[in-house]
């Protein structure tokens, strides 16, 4: 089995070594946060209030509306599927990638989200536009860096069709002024940039050697 370790200091992105597998630890922890967050919702209605996206009391001083709406989910039942999505992307991107990256990609696109969110759909919460953002990473990595693990090139090549498709609809979403098309593509060209840079790393390494 290959794990991943840290790369050169100032890295974003982890090289693989063998022996042990990679403890996905930033994915654990933002499950944790957003699963404790949004169960306190469902106990305490007020939360999801206090917490989803709203001009009016952003402008007037809440400025921890500009990120805790990932905390909360609106309509509740998106919990079901957004929450353990956290897991299901989150756990592959921080093997493949490692956890920096994982935040990255769980982060960066959420902000995009967020910001098209307060323009698109003033009020609303939940953690899917940052799931997406996951998603985007994978399926750069599928296009970039999945044929280094030796998949037969049939099942290869259909998995990427699926891939394209994923970015496609990213692409419909957002021209139709859905906030989670932008973070997917946000997503996929920042796990792109994360791969290129760690094949260059390598390259360099590999030349000094």
């Amino acid at each position: 089995m290959e794990t991943s370790r840290p790369s050169a200091p100032g890295g974003t992105a982890e090289a693989p070594t063998p022996g042990r597998r990679r403890v996905p630890v930033a994915t654990a922890a933002v499950l944790l946060v957003t699963g404790v967050v949004t169960t306190s919702q469902f106990v305490h209605p007020e939360v999801l209030d206090t917490l989803r996206r709203d001009p009016d009391a952003l402008a007037s001083g809440e400025w921890w509306r500009t990120f805790t709406p990932l905390l909360v989910q609106s309509p509740a039942w998106q919990a079901l599927v957004t929450v353990p999505g956290i897991a299901l992307l989150g756990v592959p991107v921080e093997r493949l990638l490692g956890s920096r990256a994982m935040l990255a990609l769980y982060l960066a696109p959420a902000a995009v989200g967020e910001a098209l969110g307060y323009l698109w759909q003033p009020h609303g919460a939940g953690n899917s536009i940052a799931d997406l953002g996951l998603a985007g990473g994978l399926v750069a990595w599928l296009f970039l860096a999945a044929g280094e693990r030796g998949w037969p090139r049939p099942l290869l090549n259909r998995v990427r069709i699926w891939g394209g498709a994923v970015l496609a609809g990213a692409v419909v979403d957002t021209a139709f002024r859905d906030i989670h098309g932008l973070p997917t593509l946000t997503g996929a060209a920042l796990g792109a940039g994360l791969l290129l840079l760690r094949r260059r790393r390598s390259r360099r390494d590999t030349t000094a050697v």
